[in-house]
């Protein structure tokens, strides 16, 4: 089985789902003014921010959160034959969903303090609307997991227990991806995409330092360094350490090339000299992330998967690359873009991503146990592949739970938390 197999795809995170439709953490609000992308025109207009919000970054969001469903419950599984086993490969990259959610994040998070970096309330507004937003679901998902693999409670439901390695309390204090490092193991299967969650929390602790005591000139040579740096540190861990292709896929620094390449793009859109240059040349642009499709085509063509070398080394760098490039595609607003990215139900599944990615996979565990009840009447039934099929609707099950769940959070439990935040001014 893959590396991911049993792992996330998916981190913006998601918890930046609304990103560009709620207040405070979002494009929508007057503080997180940027330069305004004229397709029509080729020029920006500096002093004027974006108006309203930006449904384009909801649907890039929901592509992002759609991949990592679509790994989890179809691409994932294993091919019994040769026509599936290419067919699968046509999704075989569909776990990089955590990438694109990783450039959403260095973007939405960059901007956020650039825009408020001289603030007086810089670090405390920033801190406090990123604990309403981000804790309380991820407090409630995860404890309520926990709870049901503490050892007295597995003995007393299931007569034994088998903890995992990984340290219960690493979920709580996001260290969870320093321990599947070490181990070489992801831990419990149903809250393993929490890894993800772990390097935003990691990236929050360190990026508003670095805006706040740099100026842009200097932070730019340094997220550039950073994006540089990254492929070399993973490729001295994958040839280093035990299991420094774990490492490669979970750890901050790692991974940081993608959450970087976020904040340059938000750094590029706020100068308006540097967005005209972007507006007069985007034809380059445009050959550019065709080119870094058909590299990421071929690797997809190959199945490497997130253990092999290619990708363990500078594949997440074109991954995170090319994910930037769409998005400053998605801010240029051409025609094409625009009627795939402000599809209603596609910005609709951005907007609950955050909830429906930490709680996808233990459904998806559930939807599959419930239908392998019925794998052996289907046996008796001569159906080909039955196995497989179970394991296929019941991933599909599991998906459509965990939207209908989500939706309920946004509504009743993640809007009210971030009504909170928002109380909390810059």
């Amino acid at each position: 089985m893959p590396l991911e197999a049993r792992a996330a795809a998916g981190a913006e995170s998601p918890s930046e789902s609304q990103a560009s439709r709620t207040i405070g953490d979002q494009i929508t609000h007057p503080e997180l003014a940027l330069v305004v992308p004229n397709s029509e025109s080729g020029h920006v207009q500096s002093s004027v921010g974006f108006p309203g919000r930006i449904p384009a970054l909801d649907g890039l969001r929901g592509i992002a959160i759609l991949l990592v469903l679509l790994w989890h419950a179809v691409f994932s599984l294993p091919a019994n034959s040769r026509l599936l086993s290419n067919l699968f490969a046509v999704g075989s990259l569909s776990w990089s969903g955590v990438d694109l959610f990783f450039v959403l994040s260095g973007f939405l998070i960059g901007g956020i303090l650039l825009d408020a970096k001289h603030s007086i309330r810089y670090f405390k507004t920033f801190y406090v609307r990123r604990g309403f937003r981000i804790l309380p679901l991820y407090g409630f998902v995860t404890g309520l997991f926990l709870a049901f693999h503490l050892p007295f409670v597995c003995t007393l439901l299931h007569g034994d227990c088998s903890t995992s390695q990984i340290p219960l309390v690493s979920y709580l204090t996001f260290t969870q991806n320093f321990w599947m490092a070490y181990l070489g193991k992801w831990g419990l299967s149903g809250i393993v995409v929490t890894w993800s969650l772990a390097v935003e929390e990691q990236f929050y602790l360190t990026i508003p330092i670095v805006i706040r005591k740099l100026s842009r000139s200097r932070l730019t040579v340094a997220l550039i360094s950073i994006v540089i740096g990254a492929p070399l540190l993973r490729t001295f861990m994958l040839f280093n350490f035990e299991h420094g292709r774990f490492a490669d896929y979970v750890l901050m620094p790692c991974r940081a090339d993608a959450l970087c390449l976020g904040v340059l793009a938000a750094l590029l859109v706020r100068d308006p000299r540097a967005w005209n240059f972007v507006l007069a040349k985007r034809t380059w642009l445009y050959y550019l992330t065709l080119g870094l499709l058909i590299v990421l085509g071929w690797l997809s063509y190959e199945k490497y998967d997130q253990s092999s070398t290619p990708v363990a080394t500078f594949g997440y760098s074109l991954l995170g690359l090319f994910f930037t490039c769409c998005l400053l595609i998605a801010l240029i607003k051409p025609r094409m873009s625009q009627r795939v990215l402000c599809n209603r139900r596609l910005m609709e599944l951005g907007g609950i991503a955050y909830c429906t990615y930490l709680v996808h996979m233990p459904l998806i565990e559930e939807g599959r146990s419930l239908l392998s009840n019925y794998f052996p009447y289907l046996e008796k039934l001569h159906i080909p592949h039955a196995q497989g099929m179970a394991a296929l609707c019941g991933g599909l099950l599991g998906v459509v739970m965990s939207l209908a769940i989500a939706k309920l959070s946004w509504h009743y439990f993640e809007q009210p938390m971030l009504r909170r935040g928002h109380a909390y001014k810059f």
